[in-house]
């Protein structure tokens, strides 16, 4: 009987010492900072430590009961997190980092948002998508917030109140059917430069405005999520407004698709025709002035230059690729051109149709008449349709244009001139 029981004793003891365990090993040391301040605008934290015994069962678990700190990261002796950005009164938390029975604490405390004197929610995101210029490296979106829809940004109805801002971006929407306010955080510039990334601070760029006319910013922080924006603006005078929007992203009002609620443009009743010997080319290379990743030259075809421009007036949006070459090359303009309404899968060789942006800028490609400097819109019509063939010719290139207007008649013709002008305005 005592063989037995000492049987299962050992027994006992050989099944205990197999058993695996997963109990932390050496306590757990903090060597970062035990109190963290963040800004109301939030941000990235780190916490670090060690362990007085490093082995593979040494594993931490970081305990918060906040929703406005997220995202923790654990690796390599060092934990990361997130602080959302925080629109209220100064807030704190503690994050606890249990390992094993051992575990330390870190208090975070975040400071509040200046309490506005006004707080307003946008119901309606109106705008348009302006592009990029020559002189800018972002993209421009005119973003419009309002208790009301906005038909045009010329006008505002009554009891309207509105805060427009001019924003760039490194998103480009050309060529888009609708257009999103691109995500990301957007400051305030003064210097009206054009970068991803800013508001124009000029005042009659960015303002606030009701019918009883419009105040300008001192200072605004614009916040794009997918499905909100949120505003901290300054106007001139100091007081200070929140502003909040959520919803879709997408303009409500008015879009590149309105041809600024002109259509047909065109006047003409028929065929239009032209041959053009003797004339004179501007081009000015814009690099990839769309966004698609393809170079751009701009081209201005003018039948006479002295005195005044006068005749036949032609501009043209060339999109080429980049491997051909860049603004050193001019003949990488020699090609067929078709002339697209929807998006293509490959930009190379192409060139959009003709449109009116929303201030009645004409863009992409048009046939126009010039008298005595002035353009003659009773004489505009823009390419919807068809084909440019670019050629190299003795003393410069010629143009052969087989296109159709926004109102059926077909423009055909041809343009042969020398270059005249010849520009970089790519702002790369």
């Amino acid at each position: 009987m005592k063989k037995l029981l000492l049987f299962l004793a050992l027994l006992a003891v050989s099944f205990t010492a197999c058993e695996p365990t997963n109990q932390a090993k050496g306590k757990i040391k903090l060597t970062s900072q035990s109190i963290m301040d963040f800004t109301a605008a939030g941000g990235v934290g780190e916490i670090t430590f060690t362990f007085e015994e490093e082995t593979r069962a040494n594993e931490v678990t970081p305990i918060c009961v906040v929703d406005w700190i997220t995202n923790f990261v654990v690796s390599d002796n060092k934990i990361t997190f997130d602080v959302a950005a925080n629109y209220g009164l100064e807030r704190d938390a503690t994050i606890k980092v249990q390992h094993g029975e051992d575990s330390f604490a870190v208090m975070i405390l975040q400071e509040g948002a200046d309490i506005p004197d006004v707080n307003f929610t946008a119901t309606h995101l109106n705008g348009t998508y302006w592009g990029k210029y020559p002189t800018t490296t972002g993209f421009n979106y005119l973003v419009i917030l309002g208790n009301k829809p906005s038909p045009h940004y010329l006008t505002i109805d009554y009891g309207a109140i509105e805060y427009r801002f001019n924003i760039y971006s490194d998103v480009s929407s050309a060529f888009n059917r609708t257009h999103r306010v691109p995500v990301g955080t957007y400051t305030m510039d003064y210097q009206s430069s054009g970068r991803p990334g800013t508001i124009d601070g000029h005042k009659d760029e960015s303002y606030y405005l009701t019918e009883n006319g419009d105040i300008k910013y001192t200072d605004a922080v614009m916040v794009v999520t997918e499905d909100s924006i949120i505003v901290d603006v300054t106007l001139y005078g100091g007081e200070k407004h929140h502003v909040e929007y959520h919803g879709s992203l997408e303009y409500e009002g008015y879009t590149e698709g309105t041809f600024a609620d002109i259509y047909p443009v065109s006047s003409y009743t028929e065929d239009i025709t032209f041959d053009v010997t003797g004339g004179y080319i501007d081009a000015y290379f814009r690099g990839d002035h769309y966004g698609t990743g393809c170079n751009v030259w701009f081209m201005q075809l003018i039948q006479e230059k002295q005195p005044h421009y006068n005749g036949v007036y032609i501009i043209l949006d060339l999109i080429v690729p980049k491997s051909a070459g860049g603004v050193n090359d001019l003949d990488i303009i020699v090609g067929e051109y078709p002339i697209f309404t929807e998006k293509p899968d490959n930009y190379e060789y192409t060139i959009p149709t003709g449109r009116l942006r929303d201030d009645c800028l004409q863009m992409h490609a048009w046939y126009l008449n010039c008298v005595s400097g002035q353009l003659d819109m009773s004489t505009a019509a823009p390419f919807t349709s068809g084909s440019v063939k670019v050629e190299k010719s003795d003393n410069g290139y010629r143009f052969e244009i087989n296109s159709a207007d926004d109102n059926g008649n077909k423009v055909i013709g041809t343009f042969s001139g020398v270059i005249s002008s010849w520009a970089d305005q790519s702002c790369e």
